[in-house]
């Protein structure tokens, strides 16, 4: 293949490779710089912080492949809210007028992969997961188009699997929702939010499932979704808990099996996989 590639063309090559997924997402694909300045190397991360851009203008990493819209964007026709009135408060904000700055000095392009990834392969970001904290999923029915896996542990206290999310992914904000010396032998796995509650309640229909590990995120699953669910759940007599490690630590194995994926594609240039540390902690 020849190097002399625009980030255009890498945005179609990896459409093709992603089958051309129809994805409702907004704010998708090539959402920042000049979609035809000549690729010089790779980034695959989670989220296109400050941090991100600048290494990437060092190293010439100028095509970025993030799960996570660099200007805080999110939203799609499958989701209860959008981002419009955020994208017109952000419009003149000095932070994002700074990330501007970066990209466009530097000829950077940021391309947003994770509504097509995860359409491509609905399990990849939870399969991913689950494999990076040494469990192995049940082998999943060939029509199971769901979010999350299945996992079979051996009467696992959620406490300790918490340490374990801290030793292996270094995600120190750890919750749990429930008893924390809970022994849970059949686990749920599902990177990223929990809500809407669908994602979890089709998990919850196995009644075998004593336990769930998810990403959860925000005041959306804070106030009026999963977790407020999942504490109804709980309250009306079920014996489960629930152990959420933060929304990125839990993408970041996925981010990782991704930009393994994204590398035969471009064969010609660097590609790596820069990881985005779990920017938050919980005082003890």
């Amino acid at each position: 293949m020849d190097t002399e590639l625009t980030g255009r063309t890498a945005e179609l090559m990896l459409s093709a490779a992603l089958g051309n997924p129809m994805t409702t997402a907004m704010y998708e694909g090539l959402c920042a710089g000049n979609s035809q300045s000549l690729v010089r190397g790779v980034a695959v991360c989670y989220a296109p912080t400050v941090a991100v851009l600048r290494r990437a203008a060092t190293e010439r990493k100028n095509l970025i492949l993030s799960r996570e819209h660099p200007f805080f964007l999110h939203g799609g026709l499958n989701y209860a809210y959008t981002s419009g009135g955020l994208e017109a408060a952000l419009k003149d904000d000095p932070v994002t007028t700074a990330k501007r700055e970066i990209i466009t000095t530097n000829q950077l392009m940021v391309l947003r992969f994770g509504g097509a990834w995860d359409q491509f392969n609905p399990k990849a970001p939870s399969l991913a997961l689950a494999q990076a904290l040494g469990l192995t999923p049940i082998a999943p029915a060939l029509i199971d188009r769901s979010r999350g896996v299945v996992c079979a542990v051996t009467h696992v206290a959620l406490a300790a699997l918490a340490q374990t999310t801290a030793d292996r992914l270094k995600a120190y904000s750890s919750r749990i929702v429930g008893d924390p010396q809970a022994r849970v032998t059949r686990l749920a796995v599902l990177a990223g939010e929990t809500d809407p509650p669908a994602a979890l309640a089709r998990l919850l229909a196995d009644p075998k499932i004593d336990g769930i590990l998810a990403g959860a995120g925000g005041t959306v699953d804070e106030v009026d979704g999963a977790i407020a669910y999942f504490r109804d759940v709980i309250a009306t007599g079920r014996k489960i808990a629930m152990l959420a490690i933060g929304y990125g630590p839990s993408q970041e194995p996925g981010v990782a099996d991704f930009a393994r994926w994204v590398k035969p594609l471009f064969p010609n240039l660097p590609v790596e996989w820069w990881p985005t540390p779990d920017p938050s902690w919980i005082p003890r």
